[in-house]
């Protein structure tokens, strides 16, 4: 076989395979781009330099201690009528995911007299991490949240005169939201 003839056969097989190949990964950029544009939001690690808006709970979930403190206080037979009220010690603590960035860079120096100093020099990078919503809004991912400590609790019934009752309204508050005895203070209303 004529060694012109083998050459100019790889040539044209090359030029195709050429050819198939570019339109191969043209068909792929496209999907790509296509696919890209119609994906669900991705967690963004971007703050955009927002404060970590969260709204405040704490009077929310005293107020619904409390609710559930009376409805349950006021089934005790012999109290009567029943007021509640849930003082707690701070606000409702949110956990956020953070991306944290640390470096360090160690530096040695030695000068004329060959005494060495070492120079550490400390990065620290942290972001919130925050997802987009369906509506485009990054909000911040909650790890967790931490309710607070009640710091008292008073509650006011009708039939508190008796000691046995009030000594039965006490037990119940401290086992219904874990306080010892001394958070707990029972009056009888007027």
């Amino acid at each position: 076989m004529d060694f012109n003839k083998l050459k100019d056969k790889f040539l044209k097989d090359h030029k195709k395979l050429l050819e198939n190949l570019t339109v191969i990964f043209l068909i792929g950029l496209i999907l790509l781009i296509g696919a890209s544009t119609f994906s669900k939001p991705r967690p963004s690690n971007e703050s955009n330099n927002k404060e970590l808006v969260l709204t405040d709970k704490q009077e929310d979930y005293a107020k619904r201690l409390e609710r559930d403190l009376k409805n349950i206080l006021s089934k005790i037979d012999g109290v009567g009528n029943v007021e509640v009220l849930i003082t707690l010690d701070s606000d409702e603590e949110v956990v956020a995911a953070m991306d944290v960035v640390e470096s360090s860079t160690t530096t040695n120096e030695k000068d004329n007299n060959g005494t060495v100093r070492e120079v550490v020099q400390k990065e620290s990078n942290n972001k919130i991490v925050t997802s987009q919503n369906m509506s485009g809004q990054n909000t911040p991912i909650v790890l967790k949240r931490i309710m607070p400590e009640i710091r008292g609790v008073i509650v006011v019934a009708d039939g508190a005169r008796d000691a046995r009752l009030r000594y039965e309204i006490s037990s119940a508050v401290q086992t219904a939201l874990g306080v010892p005895a001394y958070k707990v203070k029972v009056i009888s209303s007027k």
